[in-house]
């Protein structure tokens, strides 16, 4: 063999060994890419969880805080007690009062009709 030969091969076996290196840094590369968008994915979805249960603590503290249900606020509705007011703006109050009442609380007026309809579609007085 002649020394050009040997020069090429040895020139082959260099190229062949830098692209290998060359191969090696870019995996290394990548994978310190993955490893860093991984850990930035892992902080931001830690940071999410935590702020969801602190939000979750909180309610729940509303809630254990909270007062029963079966203990309910009464109101005392006003009693008239000095005679000052007639007897009909006493009625047109108290049937204010009922109709306010009966607004807020979306329930009907509770009157029942005069007639009835019987099965056989006839009104039955």
């Amino acid at each position: 063999m002649n020394r050009a030969t040997v020069l090429a091969i040895a020139a082959l076996v260099l190229a062949f060994l830098a692209g290998w290196k060359v191969a090696i840094w870019q995996r290394d590369s990548l994978e310190l890419v993955i490893e860093k968008s991984a850990t930035a994915t892992g902080k931001k979805l830690e940071a999410a969880a935590s702020q969801s249960a602190r939000e979750l603590e909180g309610k729940l503290d509303e809630i254990r805080n909270a007062p029963p249900r079966e203990i309910r606020t009464e109101l005392v509705k006003p009693v008239f007690t000095n005679v000052c007011l007639s007897a009909e703006f006493v009625s047109m109050y108290n049937d204010a009062a009922a109709k306010v009442e009966r607004a807020l609380s979306g329930k009907p007026e509770n009157k029942m009709p005069r007639a009835t309809a019987t099965p056989d579609g006839q009104s039955g007085k």
